[in-house]
């Protein structure tokens, strides 16, 4: 009796040979129905523009600052924010007094790779100046280059 003959591939596993089920393509596929872009993009505005309005609101985030004098003197903290805004006019000034201490920092930078480049600046001018992190004015961090 001879062999049935198959379509398949057979595979050899060394004494007999056993058919291999191969799995059939679907030929027939349904293509997708077809999107509405309109209909998607007004979505995505609506989400955007919640996002954006969501945005505006935030007014402070985490940045640096450059901190310029910690003393007793008030007028030694006017004359170092004379000098940095002499030499840095679009840094803004922030003086806080804390009894009996005065603290000047300047800048508002969202990321520390500006900070230290104003820092380096800054540093040759005013040998006790510190880079520390702090909470900037976003509107304001945007301003500085």
């Amino acid at each position: 009796m001879a062999p049935a003959v198959t379509n398949k591939p057979a595979i050899s596993n060394g004494s007999t040979t056993a058919p291999v089920n191969t799995p059939r393509r679907n030929e027939t596929r349904k293509p997708a129905p077809p999107v509405e872009a309109t209909h998607v993009n007004r979505r995505l505005d609506l989400v955007l523009d919640t996002i954006a309005t969501q945005n505006r609101s935030i007014r402070y985030a985490p940045g640096y600052r450059i901190q310029v004098y910690v003393g007793n003197q008030r007028q030694e903290a006017d004359a170092a924010k004379l000098l940095i805004y002499q030499n840095f006019p679009e840094l803004s000034p922030y003086l806080s007094y804390n009894q009996p201490t005065y603290k000047l920092k300047v800048g508002d930078f969202m990321r520390r790779m500006d900070a230290e480049r104003y820092y380096s600046s800054i540093r040759r001018l005013i040998t006790s100046a510190q880079l520390q992190p702090d909470k900037v004015d976003v509107r304001r961090s945007l301003l500085v280059k």
